[in-house]
């Protein structure tokens, strides 16, 4: 069953990592495999000071205090509330009996680390639920773990609940969900035209009929088109470009905010580009909802002919009379924090926010006995083993690490690694 949250709620960590990466990029320069394009310069950059979860610790001065001051912020007054509560608690607790595994040194996720920013991006991507649950597991890692722990994680709980609560406040927003999610479509042809790197297959669905039983009902219809993806020549999942919303019937005009996708009943809620999309539908010319041309990446373990796609929308309600048909939005965007490109000198460097390589995978691969021979510490192993690594850092099936899936911003920094040609420095 799918399950339709806020993206409010996803914002906070209320879901795990996915099994799916979905990044976004534009279509307009440089070449990725089969037809698919990205712009690496329009990606924005956030302000220098963010840091990334799994960050290096060993670099870290012995001796230094742990980041926990309160000095660390995130950009944002309202989640800086939220940034504060995680200090004052669940990091606390995390850093207590968690940082065996999860200090940042380690393969596991790393919201036990010192610092608390790069603890708090983990913390929410991994979601507090789940790590609440591991926690008090009798099998993940006792005696680190286990019910003992069962009073102090009902109080955090109850606490990051409020917190949660008063962050949608702060944002000014109910938190209702709003979101609208069609049934699941198939095109066979996508895959078995693979080989064709100019073709596009479409799938379309029609709000009054292709969604669920109980769902609300529009007058809509929306498509997508999209093709087999490739890095160096090796299949990596789905381009899907082109979200284009027209209106069937009646007078009115329809607000529609924020594309993600499922495939097959996985949901991508990573996305930099569409989740932007707040656009007035208007009856009479269908509407492209993102700029011609924008293109979104799903990386995934394989590609099948089988393989479902489904549509979920933060929301789509009747707009005013008055409203302005078109993509114009007054909103503030978010913004994609992904550096317009990363260098395999910085994915293994001792120290900076994108040593993801270093920090994750050092441990299994690197030197003369790196497992499976991947020497990620070696340009030209690394750089030969692109597609592969990227495929394996977001199958939830298989990971890499092992431990389970890295963040979703750690997954980005390697993808525009190898999207942006797998450069050395």
């Amino acid at each position: 069953m799918r399950m339709s949250k806020t993206q409010a709620l996803k914002i906070l960590g209320t879901v795990s990592g996915t099994v799916l990466l979905l990044v976004a990029f534009q279509n307009c320069g440089q070449q990725l495999g089969e037809g698919f394009q990205i712009d690496t310069k329009a990606v924005q950059l956030n302000s220098s000071g963010n840091s990334l979860g799994g960050v290096d610790q060993e670099t870290e001065p012995e001796g230094e205090e742990d980041d926990d001051s309160g000095e660390a912020s995130t950009g944002d007054l309202c989640e800086d509330q939220l940034l504060a509560k995680f200090a004052s608690g669940y990091h606390s607790f995390l850093k207590q009996n968690c940082a065996g595994c999860h200090d940042g040194n380690h393969e596991a996720p790393a919201f036990a680390s010192k610092n608390v920013l790069n603890s708090y991006q983990v913390f929410k991507d991994k979601g507090y639920l789940a790590i609440s649950n591991n926690a008090v597991s009798a099998t993940h890692n006792p005696p680190a773990t286990g019910s003992h722990h069962n009073g102090a994680i009902s109080s955090l709980k109850a606490e990051w609940a409020a917190a949660q609560t008063a962050w949608l406040s702060c944002k000014g927003t109910d938190g209702a969900d709003k979101s609208v999610v069609t049934l699941s479509k198939t095109n066979a042809a996508i895959v078995n035209s693979k080989a064709n790197a100019s073709y596009w297959g479409t799938l379309t669905w029609n709000l009054s009929s292709d969604m669920p039983a109980n769902s609300a009902k529009f007058p809509l219809s929306v498509s997508v088109e999209a093709q087999v993806a490739k890095v160096s020549g090796n299949e990596v999942g789905y381009a899907v470009r082109n979200p284009t919303m027209s209106i069937t019937s009646g007078t009115a005009k329809y607000r529609v905010k924020a594309l993600f996708f499922y495939v097959n009943d996985k949901l991508l809620d990573s996305a930099t580009v569409y989740r932007n999309i707040n656009a007035v539908v208007c009856p009479g010319t269908p509407l492209n909802l993102a700029p011609v041309g924008n293109a979104q990446l799903l990386v995934m373990a394989s590609t099948k002919t089988t393989d479902k796609f489904a549509l979920q929308f933060t929301s789509i309600e009747k707009a005013e009379s008055t409203a302005t048909c078109g993509t114009g939005s007054t909103d503030t965007p978010v913004i994609d924090d992904t550096p317009a490109s990363v260098s395999f000198a910085q994915l293994t460097a001792t120290s900076g926010t994108l040593n993801v390589f270093r920090t994750q995978c050092f441990s299994c691969h690197q030197g003369s006995g790196a497992s499976g021979g991947l020497d990620l510490s070696n340009y030209n192993s690394s750089k030969a083993s692109a597609s592969k690594i990227l495929t394996r850092i977001n199958d939830a099936g298989s990971p890499m690490p092992r431990s389970g899936l890295m963040s979703s911003k750690m997954r980005a920094i390697v993808e525009k690694w190898v999207t942006t040609g797998t450069p050395q420095n």
